[in-house]
């Protein structure tokens, strides 16, 4: 990633872009970067507490060439219930992603503020996903359990087979000369 060309036009900004990145890759949150530092995918897990508990989607962040002085774009890839967020496309509606973007806001503050604040506090009010906002408005239980529905339908995390030690260890090698099927071999799988 060193040699990597940033999308960017100001050596100070090419310089934040790359700090911030390596700060999210340092972090405990699984995510990719493309070459040029323009797009990232990061594997965003739904706050504790939430209807949104358990889910796992993948976010995608666009990095404009003036960052930090404009804001990224986010959207989510995974599909989500959500008033704020349109269900088709992923777009974000967040005022801070707007209006209230300061250059002191980072990738991590994204990942690890922004956007839990924003699953823990839907505003039916400002949707971009009417459907889910006048379900919000009708009955709030009504909406957890569609979000739930939801949540189980595409952002639960697909099990994975039991592996034996030695699968186990075979995955983490990550060993580009076997195959999926050579990884799930019968002798790699427990039984019950």
């Amino acid at each position: 990633m060193a040699n990597a060309v940033v999308n960017t036009t100001s050596p100070m900004a090419g310089r934040r872009l790359q700090r911030d990145v390596t700060r999210l890759l340092a972090s405990d949150h699984r995510a990719t970067v493309d070459d040029n530092m323009s797009s990232l995918a990061v594997l965003f897990e739904g706050p504790l507490g939430t209807a949104y508990e358990g889910g796992m989607w993948t976010v995608n962040i666009s990095m404009p060439k003036d960052y930090p002085l404009n804001p990224p774009k986010v959207r989510f890839i995974t599909k989500i219930l959500h008033p704020n967020i349109e269900f088709n496309t992923g777009l974000v509606c967040m005022n801070v992603f707007s209006q209230a973007w300061s250059p002191s806001y980072d990738l991590l503050n994204i990942i690890e503020t922004f956007l839990p604040q924003l699953l823990r506090n839907p505003n039916p009010n400002d949707p971009l996903n009417h459907h889910a906002a006048q379900i919000m408005k009708h009955s709030e239980a009504m909406f957890r359990q569609n979000v739930i529905a939801c949540v189980n339908m595409y952002a639960r995390p697909t099990p994975m087979c039991r592996l034996s030690e030695a699968g186990k260890q075979l995955l983490e090698q990550r060993s580009s000369d076997l195959s999926l099927s050579e990884l799930l071999s019968d002798d790699d799988v427990d039984k019950d």
